[in-house]
């Protein structure tokens, strides 16, 4: 009798043990960085510290298009926003780790890499790698006048000039990783900083720049009075990126929630274009990787 009793005992026991466990589960499930907001009554966002036209300082104010999208995402939430700006783009992973900030909004391409440390939500911004390229560099590798990656790689390698061209990366950004794949051969040298790698393909110490799109047309424009003549922005990009929202892993209630947000108030209500064209004029997304811009956003001083 004693045995069957202790054995029923167990039993129970393994019911309430397991019966824990299932709601632990359910609660880790949860999203605590969620739970945080609605307590403390504050979203924190990680923004990039420079990046035309999602994150930039004008007039003493942080202001761009993820700023925008960060108003309005507090704004639904019923919570204050805090801006928090890194002193560098590669900060802003490991702060969302630690909690620092509650989700990266910086332009942010989505990368297994990156995956694998933080959870993505769906793309919130479609562009793509394209090329910032010096004419008279190029002209001197006999591709002075093409305007398409594929030309230019095609007619390289005919020539067997590949390993002579000159691309200007960023440290640390996604460029940098898929440069060698898609010009085997060629020399690739690293800059600290966006505006650094575009300044050394101006001074001609690198025939082109891999970046996004949306950085080259911006850069090029700001900094026209110099530039305009020298370099180019080929028409189209060469390989597809995509922006999401980053968040620490284990949140994957804020991670559906941030994607019914893009769905819903992003693309359908086309608040992506509409603070666009607050700070360039762009006329539309004619692809799903490249934005058409007025063509008077490049002349003149």
């Amino acid at each position: 009798m004693k045995r069957y009793l202790l054995s029923a005992l167990l039993a129970l026991a393994a019911i309430v043990w397991l019966a824990g466990a299932g709601q632990t589960v359910a609660q880790d499930n949860s999203s605590s960085t969620l739970a945080r907001i609605k307590q403390t009554g504050v979203l924190k966002v990680g923004v990039n510290p420079l990046f035309k036209p999602f994150s930039f300082e004008q007039d003493g104010k942080r202001v761009g298009v993820d700023a925008d999208v960060a108003g309005l995402l507090a704004e639904k939430l019923g919570v204050k926003l805090e801006l928090v700006v890194p002193k560098s783009f590669g900060d802003l992973i490991p702060m969302v780790e630690r909690g620092e900030i509650d989700v990266v909004m910086a332009g942010m391409s989505i990368t297994f890499d990156r995956a694998k440390v933080v959870d993505f939500t769906d793309p919130y911004f479609e562009t793509g790698l394209s090329i910032l390229a010096n004419k008279g560099r190029l002209g001197k590798l006999g591709v002075g006048l093409v305007s398409d990656y594929d030309t230019l790689i095609s007619r390289l390698k005919k020539s067997g000039r590949i390993s002579k061209l000159v691309i200007a990366v960023t440290k640390g950004k996604s460029p940098e990783k898929v440069v060698p794949r898609f010009f085997p051969g060629a020399q690739v040298v690293a800059y600290e900083s966006n505006e650094a790698a575009a300044e050394a393909v101006l001074k001609g110490e690198a025939d082109i720049m891999v970046h996004d799109e949306m950085f080259l047309k911006v850069w090029l424009h700001d900094n026209a009075a110099s530039a305009q003549f020298v370099l180019t922005v080929f028409d189209r990009p060469f390989k597809p990126d995509y922006y999401g929202y980053a968040v620490a892993k284990g949140n994957l209630d804020f991670v559906h929630m941030l994607d019914t947000f893009i769905l819903a108030e992003l693309k359908g209500n086309g608040r992506i274009l509409e603070y666009m064209n607050r700070y360039i004029p762009v006329k539309a997304q004619v692809s799903v990787r490249s934005l058409e811009i007025t063509d008077d956003f490049y002349g003149g001083d």
